[in-house]
């Protein structure tokens, strides 16, 4: 299977953005998706360890491959509905769509 890049970091960042501004965009990427990639870690869904600091963070690109069979499975259910509704506003370390799909599986 081809990798399948589900959300990447420089997906955020635009070349004509000043260094204060993609700092915030990396920021802002970290702290969407920070609070996840821990239950993921904790939950034994994850095959890599956590970005440790902004340049890992800049570079970090979340994968199809980064995943165990039950973590695909959950990312495929969630990461949308979750991404809307992180988007409309919800809190990015609300993770009970996850938990309670997970409990599903």
């Amino acid at each position: 299977m081809k990798e399948f890049i589900i959300d990447s970091c420089r997906w955020y960042i635009y070349a004509d953005m000043d260094s204060a501004s993609q700092l915030d965009a990396i920021k802002n990427f970290k702290s969407r998706y920070e609070p996840l990639l821990v239950f993921f870690v904790e939950s034994k869904l994850f095959k890599r360890n956590l970005p440790k600091s902004i340049e890992d963070w800049q570079s970090f690109e979340m994968k199809l491959s980064d995943f165990t069979d039950e973590g695909l499975e959950l990312v495929m259910y969630c990461h949308d509905r979750w991404l809307d509704s992180v988007n409309k506003g919800i809190n990015p370390k609300n993770i009970r769509l996850w938990e309670r799909q997970l409990s599903k599986l």
